[in-house]
């Protein structure tokens, strides 16, 4: 087996693309696209199994637990989807989905548009659904 070839990075290339994360983070908003919160449309919503601790060990299996949550899915402009969804993990983003979208089923969330914004949870960065409905122009 003959090795690759090194490749150069692009000088441009997020540092955290380096290593892609699988769920949307704040450093997409801050510095991919560079703002503090944006309007999407909600093209479906799956759950997805995820690690939310990996210091808590399932005493059975002796892994990390694995919980099931909700993942949502944004359309592009291009027509195609963002390749990361937004993790509802936090019961604040299930009541402000509700009230920014009006729906009351997962069925009534596509196409619908929600603003994501970055806020702070513990000091920390975090994103939020905006539970404020978005305005259309």
């Amino acid at each position: 087996m003959t090795p690759k070839t090194p490749q150069n990075i692009p000088a441009d290339e997020l540092i955290d693309d380096l290593h892609p994360a699988r769920f949307l983070k704040v450093t997409d908003l801050l510095d991919r696209w560079k703002v503090r919160d944006m309007i999407v449309t909600i093209s479906r919503m799956t759950r997805e199994p995820t690690t939310p601790n990996p210091a808590d060990i399932d005493p059975e299996t002796k892994k990390p637990r694995v919980v099931v949550q909700p993942v949502l899915y944004f359309a592009t402009r291009a027509g195609g989807e963002f390749p990361r969804g937004y993790l509802v993990s936090a019961k604040a983003d299930t009541e402000s989905l509700k009230s920014a979208t009006g729906a009351r089923t997962v069925g009534e969330l596509g196409g619908r548009k929600i603003r994501i914004v970055v806020g702070e949870h513990r000091r920390k960065a975090v994103l939020r659904i905006d539970p404020q409905p978005v305005k259309e122009k």
